[in-house]
């Protein structure tokens, strides 16, 4: 009886010492008429914007956003990302551009990514468009460090993983 008690005790304090896993939001993108859902852990700072929702890492290390986009007019919103970037002083070295396909549940496009630097030194950047519909689909913009992306690497990881199209 007192083997099974501290069994019983060792597994409850196991239990204990296990850390939770971070809570997160569900966010539809865009808020109406939704093309895709993603979770964003509460650590983050989270702000809605018309197209979709855009996060902040906690150390501001590491930028996302998840927005809507018209596949007709992907190239349009390619281009707008860019000039937002430049606005945020983000400056891209096009001859490191790397265009790769990008699947993630059940979702398949293409990636493309850059080495810049912003205000903090060097960065890395890309642009992820993932078709849902035959119609609209989600541009997934990032920007950050390295060493932001590594320290981020589990709320990063679980919010691509949480990515999923609504059709």
């Amino acid at each position: 009886m007192l083997k099974s008690l501290l069994a019983t005790l060792a597994f409850a304090c196991l239990i204990l010492a296990t850390p939770l896993p971070a809570s997160a939001k569900t966010y539809t993108v865009p808020d109406k008429n939704p093309v895709a859902v993603v979770a964003i852990p509460d650590d983050w700072t989270v702000t809605e914007i018309p197209q979709g929702v855009e996060a902040l890492s906690d150390d501001e290390a590491v930028y996302v956003a998840f927005e809507v986009t018209e596949l007709k007019d992907v190239s349009t919103a390619i281009a707008d990302a860019i000039v937002w970037l430049k606005s945020k002083d983000v400056v891209i070295d096009r001859a490191t551009q790397e265009q790769k396909p990008f699947e993630i549940n059940g979702l398949s496009g293409v990636q493309v990514k850059w080495e810049g630097k912003d205000e903090d030194g060097p960065t890395q950047v890309s642009l992820t468009v993932l078709p849902v519909t035959d119609t609209r689909g989600v541009i997934l913009t990032y920007w950050g460090s390295a060493e932001g992306a590594k320290d981020n690497i589990k709320g990063l990881t679980s919010i691509i993983t949480s990515l999923k199209g609504v059709k």
